[in-house]
């Protein structure tokens, strides 16, 4: 791939330069960290160009030497980056699978609790399980219960009123 790589950006084909970075960047890195990095790489020469002295050495090996830090920098923030990202994805993995266990376990005790405040209302003695499924499974009026039932509102109502106390107690309501 290398030498495919050359032969490349000998012909001044840009598919070469996308052969390095595919070689060169280990996967760390998209085309636009790699644009930013040559950015600073160049901003960092023009700010620090008062160190450079030529006696020490070509200006080339300068801009070089740049090149190298900055993206060594570059790759440890990268990699750094996607480290946290997987502690952070890995943590919300966990938070979603507790929350997912949670509310199952919370919705599995919910209908176990509806089974049991269903058989309660079940084992209510008659007339009681009848005006209660009346009043409040197919919200019927106390008076037309009365009225259906040949009884007084009030006798429904303390009916009603003495089944919600159990079912109070049972579910732990208290009264």
């Amino acid at each position: 791939m290398e030498n495919k790589t050359i032969k490349l950006i000998k012909k001044k084909d840009h598919r070469g330069i996308d052969y390095i970075v595919d070689l060169y960047s280990d996967g760390y890195s998209n085309k636009e960290d790699i644009e930013e990095c040559i950015s600073d790489v160049f901003i960092s020469v023009y700010n620090d160009i008062h160190t450079y002295d030529n006696k020490k050495g070509k200006f080339e090996t300068f801009v070089f030497i740049k090149a190298k830090y900055i993206a060594l920098d570059y790759k440890r923030k990268i990699i750094k980056k996607k480290e946290y990202e997987k502690i952070k994805e890995d943590r919300l993995l966990k938070i979603n699978e507790n929350i997912v266990y949670e509310s199952a376990e919370k919705e599995v005790i919910k209908k176990e609790k509806l089974k049991d405040i269903a058989n309660f209302i079940n084992n209510f003695k008659e007339p009681d399980k009848t005006y209660f499924y009346l009043k409040y499974f197919i919200n019927m009026e106390s008076k037309e219960i009365a009225k259906r039932y040949n009884t007084t509102v009030s006798s429904v109502e303390n009916r009603l009123y003495r089944c919600r106390l159990v079912l109070k107690k049972i579910i732990g309501g208290g009264v």
